[in-house]
């Protein structure tokens, strides 16, 4: 599969269920459907490998967006995590959600045979407003996690980190999760040292000649 032709696929159908009335349906659901269309399609995925809402790997009671299996040995290959960028990606909730996101990611990463995926989309304003640019002291939020230039990585501290705000969202995901986790090589759930993001597609054009961007990213 080609990444930028993923990102692509993704942001115009946006744009055309926008075109022709059906902005009610954007949510992250809906996302699913794009990504799977073009992983059959472009991508030459297999139909039967692909899995919406299969349970995560290390969570019992937790399941992730998109999956691939390998058709052959039923190995894991692929996860995908999605989310829709829109005003309330600003609010504390969200910030959690999209770190929720990571972590697993993270986790999934370990056990999986390929790269595991995090892809946002929204309307340009908000892809830019609320989650590019959304401002914290001295930088952007979400900067502290996600290079926004393609082919970059951008590696921080977690177990480590300083920051009472990033920390307080890291120990948060700890205390929710630990009770599902099931992972292997310790028996309880434990933050890493660190998580490294790369941005493997990002819409090149600006904002006001497109009317959906996304973004994804591999995460390790």
């Amino acid at each position: 599969m080609t990444i930028a032709n993923m990102g692509g696929a993704i942001e115009h159908w946006l744009g055309f269920q926008d075109k022709i009335g059906r902005s009610f349906m954007m949510n992250e659901d809906a996302l699913k459907y794009p990504l799977s269309d073009y992983l059959v399609n472009d991508g030459s995925v297999d139909i039967k490998s692909i899995n919406l809402e299969k349970p995560h790997p290390n969570f019992s009671d937790r399941l992730v967006d998109v999956s691939i299996f390998d058709s052959g040995n039923g190995a894991l290959n692929n996860v995908f995590e999605l989310k829709l960028a829109k005003s309330a990606t600003r609010n504390k909730s969200e910030k959690q959600r999209i770190f929720n996101d990571l972590m697993r990611l993270h986790l999934a990463n370990i056990v999986t045979g390929d790269k595991c995926y995090f892809i946002i989309t929204g309307k340009s304003i908000n892809f830019q407003r609320d989650f590019q640019n959304y401002p914290n002291t001295g930088s952007s939020f979400y900067k502290q996690w996600f290079a926004f230039v393609r082919g970059q990585s951008l590696t921080f501290d977690v177990a480590t980190e300083t920051n009472a705000t990033y920390l307080s969202i890291y120990q948060t995901f700890v205390s929710k999760y630990s009770g599902s986790y099931k992972g292997t090589g310790t028996n309880a759930l434990q933050l890493p040292n660190q998580i490294t993001t790369k941005c493997e597609f990002i819409t090149g054009f600006k904002a006001t000649l497109v009317p959906y961007m996304a973004g994804i990213w591999s995460v390790t």
